[in-house]
């Protein structure tokens, strides 16, 4: 008995032969648990391996795409090497041709007159 107060409370002692049962269907619910838990568990396993795959093959393929860009872009520029050194001796030569013509004495008088002809 304990006293508080006023009032007294008194306490029973529990029946040593009472149990306490688990419900019937506890073991239904921990299995339907656990198999919610494992569908989880593949699901996000899942998910990893996904996320996996699709960073390895888009890594992959960069690397693939950056080498194969630099090769065609080499044989390109190899296979014009020709045209391209024929342009730049053909520009060269215009560039040759244009400095020769300045670097010649004018036809024209510096006054402004008619042009001189020359013997």
């Amino acid at each position: 008995m304990r006293s508080k107060g006023g009032k007294t409370i008194r306490l029973n002692p529990v029946d040593e032969d009472h149990q306490v049962t688990d419900h019937p269907a506890r073991a239904g619910l921990e299995a339907l648990m656990d198999q919610k838990l494992f569908a989880q568990r593949i699901r996000s396993e899942r998910s990893a391996a996904y996320w996996f795959a699709a960073s390895l093959w888009g890594f992959s393929g960069l690397i693939l795409g950056a080498l194969m860009g630099v090769y065609i872009t080499l044989v390109v520029q190899t296979g014009s090497a020709d045209i391209w050194r024929e342009n730049f001796i053909a520009g060269a030569a215009a560039d040759a041709a244009q400095d020769s013509v300045n670097r010649r004495p004018s036809l024209l008088p510096s006054d402004g007159g008619p042009p001189q002809q020359q013997p």
